[in-house]
């Protein structure tokens, strides 16, 4: 923090805290060591959770988290919920309830089970559609609530209702009952199924083992007890959660008539014995969730199980109703009323802790025998960080006589070759000698001090507020040197005669036996000369480590035989520890720099390139730490101290995990322009997208799948083949959009980036098709510059050859003429040869084609029959029911020849209802029967006309043109037999 906040922060909290603590002496204080614990990352209603009880959590195949509420469904993605709740127009667009109790993933995470009080429901992840299925009654036992969704090591889903057990059958797309338990005052709680297949159920009154073969479930031991948890571990045994004796382990479920390995409840540590949930991780630490609060059973101090209250471990609530480990190894618990809670085990964990009631620590110092030394708002401390014990608070006479509640004590320094403790404080130069019962004002008395160090020589340099730098010689109780300075933050010493002196107005190096003092800034060109410096300390790259309030951080190197500076080299590796205000630096033994601010505590790698940032989701401060309060022990230890207590850490301990989020592209939405309105649409799980010419721009939303702290993540985007470079944007806005994009393929391209500037390894990517219109087509492009093309040809060639153009075109004109006569000769050789009722040839194409018949028998002997047919009474026909009827009746008498004849047979209408037809190559026998045909389908057709059913009947002369002497003769022969039949009655076929 800057500098003044905490300068008035300290004065603000230290004025109140002082008026309490100066009514106690100081006293001895024991308490155990301060452990690591979890920090979670909690949501609720104001994040935009849907209700605030979560019965049960899973993730799906993309790493989304599903919640279940007694509001519905809730997916997560680190930074907005997307609620699914009751269907309204459509089932399968939501649930049939909308209290859910469980879900469960599949193994594949294509589907969500969803256990809610009207039955199961299975959501379909990628096209977020539902199917629901009812629970069946069993022998008449009816459903009860839904306890556990269980889905087995092959995939098979098993669902506890009530008494009744279910399982689903995927050939049925249905849910069948399996057993159900008879016991009248017992219903089923839980599901576990061995290696062997066997299924093991829970109860309220015992532990059951099911044999299907029987459907029937027979209790196995347990009796009575109500058990609430059935919890296969990962090391390959078993818990089983009771009332009676908590949460016990068995080496196998056959064992669980046998005395457990152990358990875990009241006697042990658990606040209960009512057992909600349980977790067990991969490293054998075991999370424990009761009914009055959740704890953890760590395996390395398994007897001392570690509570997890809300105002420590920001957990939502004691009351946990269930927890869930994620596939990244995040641990989710969710509450009874107040959300649910995100916790990251693979995250680096810092132990900070307060003393007893006295949070602010302003400054540290380690003295002998492992004791540390510690300034407060409440006064003097001593602190033993193996063991935990404490002595204080040891006050100035003054804050003893509460004389003046604003003595603080703001800065210490053990000196080791006297064992005593000189203390910088608002009423000067303090003295402690282990043994006395107060802090003495020894020096400068109404001066205001800052920080104080002791030289070799045992000379104290007292740093003031604003009165500048003293150097006080307590064998001679007189100050030999004084520099007139701004308020000094910290004092270094080169050697026994000279300091590196950090002020709020630059960096000073002084000498006290010569009084020389010299403003580095001013000196070196690398150095801000008004820089507000913070801490400077040796570095064991050799030089110092100089820390600033928004200048970073630098590294002066030093000549050792003359003490002059050679160079100064500015560290930052990222741009973040230039903007915020640096407190202390540590450097371990490996080369990595620890550096105290104001948000928290930064590391910086061996090579001064990679940063790596540390937040209260880490266990550190989140109202950070104060300028100079910082030391190291001779193991490594190093110790920071802010306004709300001591962080504690060995940098062995600190593990760097990598950071390997999973970027998903969340929401899509395309803004369809029709008749001049702008309609938009949304769409999820988007890995292509295909936009329409109307669709003329989208938005693209994000994130990272980060639950811990979403907050600090932020992102990089591109539009391959469109943005030149990459665009940036923060957590707040996840949102690209683009729009009038030319027709083509893009990739749209994702990146998270943490707060060290380390951008994911994988991306979101997301590719864009954009449809060309009709005119964008390299189709009619190419016809549109294929027709350009030809329009400068043609221009041409008509500007140099008029003359032959117009030569081509009269020419075109004569052809067409002619194509048009000849289309009118064609047509009316048609219409000579054609009659217009019945489209059958007429008379005159008749004889033309008989003249080639007959020239065609005699060169080559082809021989044909003819028959003439004429319609009987048709003349009766048309006077009873009109010429209009006569001429339906001939047309389709028409269509009955064609039908029966075939395409070489020539039919023609010979008179008025006499019809000639030419066959060939068939004698008079052969002819007779085609004739024989066409007589019986006309008489046996209904002839429908005007509403009235006519009938209609024919009779037919046949004559063989070998029996005649020319084709006149032929026709006049049919006639003559024609005329026969209809003496001899009609309808007859006469050859």
């Amino acid at each position: 923090m800057r500098l003044a906040e905490q300068i008035m922060k300290s004065i603000i909290s230290r004025t109140f805290l002082i008026l309490a603590l100066v009514l106690f002496p100081h006293c001895v204080f024991s308490q155990e060591m301060p452990s690591s614990l979890p920090l979670f990352k909690t949501y609720g209603l104001s994040d935009g959770l849907s209700q605030i009880s979560v019965s049960d959590v899973t993730e799906d195949k993309h790493g989304y988290l599903w919640l279940a509420t007694q509001a519905g469904l809730d997916r997560f993605d680190g930074y907005d919920f997307k609620h699914f709740g009751k269907w309204k127009e459509d089932q399968n667009d939501g649930l049939h309830a909308i209290t859910s109790f469980q879900v469960e993933a599949s193994h594949d995470g294509e589907y969500i089970w969803v256990g809610t009080i009207a039955g199961i429901s299975r959501f379909h992840v990628d096209t977020e559609t539902f199917e629901h299925y009812t629970l069946p009654n069993n022998s008449n036992i009816k459903p009860g609530i839904i306890k556990r969704i269980y889905i087995d090591n092959k995939g098979g889903v098993w669902v506890v209702s009530g008494k009744n057990l279910y399982s689903f059958s995927q050939r049925k797309n249905a849910l069948e009952p399996i057993a159900y338990l008879t016991t009248p005052t017992s219903t089923l709680t839980d599901i576990f199924i061995d290696s062997n297949n066997t299924i093991w159920l829970g109860a309220t009154s015992g532990v059951y083992k099911v044999d299907e073969d029987a459907n029937r479930i027979a209790l196995y031991s347990h009796s009575g007890k109500n058990i609430s948890v059935l919890y296969p571990s990962p090391l390959g045994g078993i818990w089983v959660a009771s009332e009676a004796k908590g949460a016990c382990y068995y080496s196998s479920m056959t064992d669980t008539k046998s005395a457990p390995l152990y358990c875990y409840n009241k006697a042990s540590g658990l606040p209960s014995n009512s057992i909600l949930a349980i977790l067990e991780l991969g490293n054998g630490d075991v999370w424990i969730a009761t009914e009055a609060q959740t704890a953890i059973v760590f395996k390395n101090n398994a007897q001392n199980p570690v509570l997890l209250s809300p105002t420590s471990t920001r957990i939502a609530n004691r009351r946990i109703n269930t927890l869930f480990q994620s596939d990244s190894g995040l641990i989710i618990a969710g509450s009874r009323d107040n959300g649910f809670s995100v916790y990251n085990p693979k995250i680096a964990r810092f132990s900070s802790y307060a003393i007893a009631d006295t949070p602010n620590v302003t400054d540290l110092t380690l003295a002998a025998n492992n004791q540390m030394w510690f300034t407060s708002d409440s006064g003097l401390w001593r602190y033993n960080p193996q063991t935990g014990d404490k002595l204080g608070p040891i006050k100035t006479a003054s804050q003893n006589n509460e004389l003046d509640s604003l003595d603080m004590l703001l800065s210490l320094q053990y000196h080791q070759s006297t064992g005593d403790i000189w203390l910088a404080t608002r009423k000067g130069l303090g003295h402690f000698r282990p043994g006395d019962s107060q802090v003495d004002i020894v020096a400068l008395e109404g001066t205001s001090g800052y920080t104080v160090n002791v030289d070799d020589a045992g000379d104290v340099w007292f740093g003031g507020y604003s009165d500048g730098v003293f150097v006080y010689r307590p064998s001679e109780q007189n100050v030999v040197r004084h520099w007139p300075l701004p308020l000094t933050t910290k004092i270094h010493f080169q050697n026994s005669e000279s300091a590196w002196i950090a002020t709020v107005s630059g960096l000073y190096f002084a000498n006290k036996l010569t009084g020389d003092i010299t403003n580095i800034g001013e000196l070196y060109e690398g150095f801000p000369s008004s820089a507000v410096v913070t801490w400077i300390s040796p570095s064991m790259r050799g030089g110092f480590w100089v820390a600033t309030q928004a200048n970073g951080i630098y590294l002066i190197s030093i000549n050792a035989q003359k003490s002059n500076v050679e160079f100064v080299t500015p560290v930052t590796p990222h741009p973040h520890l230039s903007e915020i205000s640096l407190g202390a630096i540590e450097e371990d033994e490996n080369g990595s720099i620890w550096v105290s601010h104001s948000e928290g505590i930064a590391y910086i790698s061996p090579d001064l390139e990679k940063v790596s940032y540390f937040g209260v989701e880490n266990g550190v401060f989140e109202n950070g730490y104060y300028v100079g309060a910082s030391v190291q022990s001779d193991d490594g230890t190093i110790f920071m101290g802010g306004p709300s207590g001591i962080t504690q850490f060995n940098p062995k301990n600190i593990t760097h995990s990598p950071w390997l989020p999973n970027v998903k592209i969340t929401q899509v939405e395309v803004v369809n322009y029709s008749e001049g309105s702008a309609n938009i649409t949304r769409i999820d799980n988007v890995e292509k997208l295909t936009l329409q010419p109307n669709e003329m721009s989208f938005s693209v939303e994000f994130a990272a799948l980060e639950f811990t702290r979403p907050n600090d993540v932020s992102y990089a985007y591109k539009l391959a083949d469109f943005d030149p470079a990459w665009r940036f944007t923060d957590a707040s806005r996840r949102i690209a959009t683009y729009t009038n994009l030319d027709a083509g393929s893009y990739t749209l391209i994702v990146h998270a980036i943490n707060k060290e500037g380390v951008w994911s390894n994988e991306a979101a990517r997301m590719e864009v098709i954009v449809v060309p219109a009709w005119w964008e087509k390299t189709l009619w492009q190419s016809i549109f510059v294929l027709t350009c093309f030809l329009l400068v040809v043609l221009i041409m060639k008509l500007r140099i050859s008029a003359l032959k153009k117009r030569s081509a075109h009269l020419a075109r004109v004569v052809e067409e003429k002619t194509k048009d006569l000849e289309a009118a000769v064609t047509k009316l050789t048609q219409l000579s040869s054609q009659d217009p009722l019945t489209n059958l040839k007429n008379r005159r194409y008749f004889t033309q084609r008989s003249k080639e018949a007959w020239d065609a028998f005699q060169r080559y002997g082809q021989a044909f029959s003819l028959m003439l047919i004429d319609v009987d009474h048709f003349k009766n026909i048309n006077d009873k029911y009109g010429h209009h009827a006569g001429d339906l009746i001939l047309v389709k008498i028409a269509d009955i020849l064609r039908a029966n004849l075939r395409s070489s047979d020539v039919i023609a209408r010979w008179g008025g209802e006499e019809f000639l037809i030419f066959l060939p190559e068939l004698n008079l026998h052969e002819s007779y029967w085609v004739a024989e045909k066409i007589r019986k389908a006309i008489s046996s057709f209904n002839f429908y006309c005007e509403g009235v059913d006519i009938s209609v009947t024919i009779t037919a002369g046949i004559a063989d043109i070998r029996d005649c002497t020319s084709v006149e003769h032929c026709i006049h022969s049919a006639d003559k037999k024609l005329y026969r039949g209809k003496a001899e009655g009609r309808n007859a076929i006469i050859k």
